[in-house]
């Protein structure tokens, strides 16, 4: 979430500072910018689409439980409101806690508003939801690694 400037964001942001601030200055010899423009656009493109992951899996995992569009609108915005809650409430861990439980909770009760769905089976897509969430989190994680290791390698070589 760009609210509390994440990692990747951070990271892409630094980047960027780095080599034009860097070319700016005149501080890279022969105009080379510090990071490649390469390694900054794989950057770029990677804090982009863990964005996209953060707003569409909840709505996926209640999509792929068998949600309606009502509920799948519950996970993005229960989501995101748990998200900020959770972030206010424990910082980092909070976010992640209070995120999945807002797409869990929303989902499910968006989804019981339909008269033939039991509580049952709208946990089910709630459950869903939670699951879409942390599976965007795992995928964030795994791209903000690859993104860290690569501007650190970028930096240090001629790539």
């Amino acid at each position: 979430m760009l609210i509390g400037l994440p990692g990747l964001w951070l990271l892409t942001l630094s980047a960027l500072l780095v080599n034009v601030v860097g070319s700016w200055l005149g501080a890279w010899p022969l105009g080379a910018p510090l990071v490649g423009w390469y390694a900054f656009a794989f950057i770029l493109l990677s804090t982009l689409a863990s964005d996209v992951m953060d707003w569409i899996a909840g709505v996926l995992g209640a999509k792929r439980a068998g949600g309606t569009r009502r509920a799948m609108a519950g996970a993005f915005a229960g989501g995101l409101v748990g998200a900020i809650t959770g972030s206010l409430v424990v910082p980092i861990v909070g976010t992640l806690i209070g995120g999945a439980l807002g797409a869990g909770l929303a989902a499910t009760l968006l989804q019981r508003t339909n008269a033939e769905q039991t509580w049952r089976s709208s946990a089910k897509v709630g459950a869903g939801a939670s699951a879409g969430w942390v599976v965007a989190v795992v995928f964030k994680l795994v791209l903000c690694t690859l993104s860290a290791v690569l501007l650190v390698v970028a930096s240090w070589s001629a790539w």
